[in-house]
């Protein structure tokens, strides 16, 4: 199965909005049906041990290596603004003391891995899709069929190994530097020091915080990468349509990205 992007003049568009829902709603199911394919296809490759590993190293350095410097500024201001809304909040209430534990608490649980995978869906996602879907519409893809190399073990399982490696790692380098901004925010508008900041982390962060983290890290990598590559190698047309398909790959996994995360949030939640 492969997406169309059908080419209608103005005057035969239906403006129905229940056609437009159901073309919708259809394309989210089948392209949900094309990832799990996708996805068990790659686990298939990876119990096998059949992974090109110079490959996955080489894109560990495309997706992870070059996303610390866009992670770093994204983490850094979203740090500031949620530190300083909150430090804020807690000094009117006489809770300064409580500042490090909330920040914390909200790093390592959500802004996290969501800085993470957001920065990663928008800037390996669309370049992966993009990609995939340029070698679809050159026949670079029935090439590698007819020299009987399978497409998803050739370029599929090395880029979800890579994500599945660095998006744990950008994950926590978010966090970190999400404490920092915490830490000066903290010192400088609320005026406390950064001893007072750790020691209410240490109080208020588990262990269970951490397994969600990484939890959510892995799930992210899984959701930017099957779903980039299902979108690249499932469309065929001419150069309007690696657009259409990479606009399509950024919607699709920002969206799944945060109603992953809402789920994850709610079956783990649990009183401290």
């Amino acid at each position: 199965m492969t997406f169309s992007f059908p080419r209608k003049s103005l005057a035969k568009i239906h403006l129905s909005p229940w056609s437009f829902i159901e073309e919708q709603f259809g394309s989210g199911v089948e392209l949900i049906g094309q990832c799990i394919i996708l996805f068990c296809q790659t686990l298939y490759y990876i119990a096998r041990a059949e992974i090109d590993w110079r490959e996955v190293f080489r894109q560990c350095y495309m997706i992870g290596v070059k996303s610390f410097v866009v992670v770093s500024v994204t983490a850094l201001f979203v740090g500031f603004a949620m530190s300083l809304q909150i430090a804020r909040e807690l000094v009117l209430f006489g809770a300064d003391t409580a500042i490090g534990g909330v920040v914390s608490l909200a790093l390592v649980r959500e802004i996290g891995p969501i800085t993470a995978g957001v920065i990663v869906a928008g800037r390996v996602g669309s370049a992966i899709s993009a990609e995939l879907t340029t070698m679809m519409i050159t026949e670079q893809i029935d090439a590698l069929k007819i020299m009987r190399i399978d497409p998803v073990q050739f370029l599929v399982v090395p880029r979800y190994l890579a994500g599945f490696l660095m998006m744990p790692i950008l994950s926590i380098y978010a966090m970190f530097i999400g404490l920092l901004a915490g830490i000066m925010i903290a010192h400088s508008a609320a005026n406390v020091p950064p001893a007072t900041f750790l020691d209410s982390v240490k109080q208020t962060i588990l262990d269970r915080d951490f397994f969600v983290h990484f939890l959510k890290a892995v799930l992210n990598a899984t959701i930017v990468i099957i779903f980039s590559c299902a979108i690249g190698l499932h469309t065929r047309g001419g150069a309007e349509d690696v657009g259409l398909a990479t606009t399509r790959s950024i919607v699709w996994t920002m969206t799944v990205i945060f109603i992953v995360n809402y789920i994850v949030t709610s079956l783990t939640y649990a009183p401290r």
